[in-house]
């Protein structure tokens, strides 16, 4: 008992610290929103805080809607051939398609995965939403099984609300 106690405690302390760390790299990349005037030099500075960041993280990018499919923006992270992505195709695909966040657990387990290396275990890809439109995407993978999970989820969606925000401007 005592110790499901402590395994219980343990993952509450690691969620409130996963937490912290991310509400301070929104405090940065607010920040950097408020600092920077060009777009391009703005999403090379929010991979690079993800990346620098979050350990797990380990391809940390960008993908921008253009003429109808995914065109690959700046990243930090092995090199891949999937520079562009139709709509529906894999997982970043598939997000557009579906209008939604998603988190695959276990890339080996997805019908629809576009293998950008094969030490990729899991991945998030979240719309970012601008005028009602989906114009890009965060899409970040993980050598670890099951890295990501609802805190991951909450935060990249207000990283990409941030985005949304600037570009309206």
């Amino acid at each position: 008992m005592v110790k499901l106690y402590w395994q219980i405690f343990y993952r509450g302390a690691e969620r409130m610290e996963k937490r912290k760390v991310f509400d301070d790299l929104l405090v940065k990349i607010n920040q950097k929103a408020r600092e920077i005037d060009d777009m391009d030099e703005f999403y090379r500075e929010v991979v690079k805080i993800l990346a620098d960041n979050v350990p797990y993280y380990n391809w940390t990018g960008f993908y921008f809607m253009k003429d109808g499919e995914l065109v690959i923006g700046p990243y930090i992270g092995r090199p891949t051939e999937h520079v562009r992505i139709k709509v529906g195709q894999g997982v970043c695909g598939r997000a557009v398609a579906e209008k939604n966040t998603i988190i695959v657990d276990d890339v080996t387990k997805e019908d629809n995965y576009l293998a950008c290396s094969l030490e990729t275990k899991s991945e998030i890809v979240v719309p970012i939403w601008v005028h009602g439109e989906i114009i890009g995407e965060i899409d970040i993978d993980s050598d670890d099984l099951r890295a990501f999970d609802e805190e991951d989820k909450r935060f990249l969606e207000k990283v990409a609300e941030i985005i949304g925000r600037k570009l309206k401007k």
